[in-house]
């Protein structure tokens, strides 16, 4: 026997096995409050959380759990619109790509080695399109009004 292992495609390893899957409440409020945990410490985004958007820990954790409970147990309890709560903080201070990144830094970071299992592989997709959409919306939103301010000041010039 060997102390080398070998990787093979579709097979975990048993630790992995013996790990959660974000497949119930119980799990996905400890995935949430993990993030959430790992977002706060950060020193970019925790400004971002803290002093721009000015959550309430208290009422905005409860959501997010309602909407990770939506995208993978199919409950409807979150009946929220996520972009203009973005658009209206991205209003007050530009989300970058920098956040972008950090924050599925993070999120990804807070699944590996806490959960793993089929609703755990599908949160880390919804999470890189929910980031990709969100960035490439909030990115084209101010492009358009960099244009739009731009014409207003030529017409006036001219």
């Amino acid at each position: 026997m060997t102390a080398v292992g070998y990787f093979r495609p579709g097979e975990s390893s048993a630790k992995d096995s013996e790990l959660p899957d974000l497949d119930c409440r119980e799990n996905i409020d400890a995935m949430v409050h993990g993030f959430y945990q790992r977002l706060l410490n950060d020193p970019v985004m925790a400004p971002v959380f803290l002093a721009v958007a000015g959550i309430d820990l208290q009422q905005h954790l409860p959501t997010i759990c309602q909407y990770w409970y939506k995208m993978l147990l199919g409950e409807q309890g979150y009946q929220r619109h996520m972009m203009a709560k973005h658009r209206a903080l991205d209003d007050r201070e530009p989300l970058t790509g920098e956040h972008h990144e950090r924050w599925l830094g993070h999120f990804m970071a807070n699944l590996d080695g806490n959960f793993h299992g089929p609703m755990t592989d599908r949160a880390r997709l919804i999470a890189q399109r929910v980031m990709n959409n969100l960035y490439s919306q909030l990115s084209a939103r101010r492009r358009s009004e960099e244009r739009r301010v731009g014409k207003e000041c030529r017409s006036r010039w001219s």
